[in-house]
């Protein structure tokens, strides 16, 4: 009986996606200087007033990475996880991504294609840690058509994880603004 109780728990908890969706879930905005890939809508959007982030900054393959690479950092957190239908490659949305950043004047701080670059425990790091994305806020895909970026502009840090499945396309994106180092 538990078990029972705890999933019907987490499917309220859990953002609802449906085949249909095709329009952004209540709240959610884009950052103005990092724009949606064409096509994508905003399945799930949380804002965080004050909240820390870890922000990877090389490839994540052991337990000791997990705690050890990514950057410690805290600040005003908008998570906005995206679906496209139909699929986007990895690579074309992360060439939008990384035109758009650098176009606003961010610097690249890392990033990475594939699970032998991005490491593999790149998507528990983001997607199941909470210690990126919030627990139950990404739809996550687990496969080899990935793409990490991490950009910085002064106190704003953004974080794009980006996957193809084989419907669709996903985004997980953080922007982190007035942020500080927490390490």
């Amino acid at each position: 009986m538990p078990a029972a109780v705890a999933l019907a728990v987490l499917s309220v908890l859990t953002p609802q996606v449906t085949h249909a969706q095709t329009r952004d879930v209540a709240g959610a905005s884009d950052h103005a200087d990092v724009p949606r890939v064409d096509g994508a809508v905003a399945r799930a959007w949380r804002h965080v007033a004050v909240g820390d982030i870890r922000m990877p900054l090389a490839a994540i393959n052991s337990r000791d990475d997990l705690e050890t690479v990514p950057r410690h950092v805290q600040g005003e957190i908008k998570h906005t996880d995206y679906v496209i239908r139909p699929a986007r490659t990895p690579l074309e949305m992360d060439r939008h991504y990384e035109e758009a950043l650098r176009r606003n004047g961010y610097q690249t701080l890392y990033a990475c294609a594939g699970i032998s670059a991005c490491g593999s425990r790149m998507g528990e790091l983001i997607l199941l840690s909470d210690k990126v994305a919030p627990i139950g806020l990404p739809d996550g895909l687990f496969n080899d058509h990935l793409r990490v970026r991490v950009a910085r502009k002064g106190s704003t840090w953004v974080l794009l994880h980006m996957i193809q499945g084989p419907d669709r396309a996903l985004v997980y994106q953080a922007v982190v603004e007035g942020a500080r180092d927490l390490d």
